[in-house]
């Protein structure tokens, strides 16, 4: 029942900043204009959704941890550290929102949020990192952590093109990692529900404003916390065992797939790899026919269906899950390649 009143506390959280913040985006002009080459939209549109992303879920997640529905749930320091984080890594996407700071800024931004999610996992790292002197588990602690931030914030960033595309994918997101947190049963399970119920339901709220046509953007501010979030339900099934971490990998599918293929694509053609362009799934969809609509629900049914694939291959164990997975894998490759998404763009 927790866990139904706090979704819908944090979906209502997210409504209200959202408004507020589609109000002082347009106040402060606070927009983000068209152009000529990868931007789809075609009048001036509010950023500073992702504040209302966090107003969402800080509300559904220190609701949650309050109300501790299940066993699993941490002490209040290091719950502090994980809302720090958050907040770090939003502000550091509102500050690109607002001011385009340059690429080196944005990622000692990502690296002061990841020493500070660092600090929510210490304890477990430590445990792992049995073998290492105690003060010196801290620094391949970092880098596990500082790998799967980048990573996952970075590629939500990358798979925000379309309107209503990466809000419904975090609420997909959510959705995957919570039933995979029920699945494993773990002494996370209550931390990882948390997180997982708080960032989907904060994504709801935003996408009423942002599916299309959308009025607000989620900006690096939305994209960058949805990827920190996401990173640390990874690194969290990652400390359960390889039938869990892969399966969570698969819930994280679309994001980790349109990064692979922007990047193969890039490497075969001989472009630069940071230079955005046209050539992501979502926007190749739309180039083959789609209308923006249509594509955004193919990619909410590719997100699904992975998440069902992670899903089915932790319940199946892994010695099953594994051929179960290369073979998903496989055919992947062999459409991408088949449909041209490699291709010059």
């Amino acid at each position: 029942m927790s866990y139904v009143f706090f979704s819908l506390f944090a979906f209502i959280a997210a409504v209200a900043g959202t408004r507020v913040s589609r109000f002082l985006a347009h106040r402060f002009q606070i927009v983000d204009h068209p152009d000529d080459s990868v931007k789809t939209h075609t009048l001036p549109t509010a950023y500073l959704g992702g504040v209302g992303i966090f107003c969402g879920f800080l509300a559904g997640f220190l609701g949650l941890w309050m109300s501790r529905p299940d066993p699993g749930f941490v002490s209040a320091a290091r719950a502090g550290w994980l809302v720090l984080a958050a907040a770090a890594i939003c502000l550091v996407g509102l500050i690109d929102d607002i001011h385009n700071i340059s690429p080196r800024n944005k990622v000692i931004g990502q690296m002061l949020a990841a020493a500070l999610a660092t600090l929510f996992f210490g304890p477990v790292f430590v445990d792992l990192f049995s073998s290492f002197p105690r003060w010196a588990a801290a620094g391949p602690a970092f880098g596990v952590v500082l790998f799967f931030v980048l990573g996952a914030s970075n590629s939500v960033n990358l798979l925000d093109g379309l309107d209503g595309l990466c809000g419904g994918v975090a609420v997909l997101l959510g959705a995957g990692f919570f039933v995979l947190s029920r699945l494993t049963d773990s002494p996370f399970s209550g931390i990882q529900g948390a997180l997982a119920v708080s960032m989907g339901a904060a994504a709801a709220g935003f996408l009423v404003f942002n599916y299309p046509p959308a009025s607000i953007f989620m900006g690096d501010a939305g994209s960058l916390l949805i990827g920190l979030l996401s990173a640390c339900q990874m690194v969290l099934f990652l400390l359960q065992g390889p039938g869990a971490f892969l399966a969570s990998l698969f819930i994280f599918g679309l994001p980790i797939l349109d990064t692979a293929v922007a990047i193969g694509r890039r490497l075969l053609n001989q472009k630069p790899l940071f230079v955005s362009d046209r050539g992501h799934i979502y926007d190749q969809l739309v180039d083959r026919g789609l209308t923006k609509k249509q594509s955004i629900w193919v990619c909410y049914g590719l997100t699904t269906v992975s998440s069902a694939v992670g899903l089915a291959g932790y319940g199946l164990g892994l010695p099953l899950a594994v051929p179960l997975y290369v073979i998903v894998l496989v055919i992947t490759f062999l459409i991408i390649r088949q449909k041209g998404f490699l291709k010059k763009v």
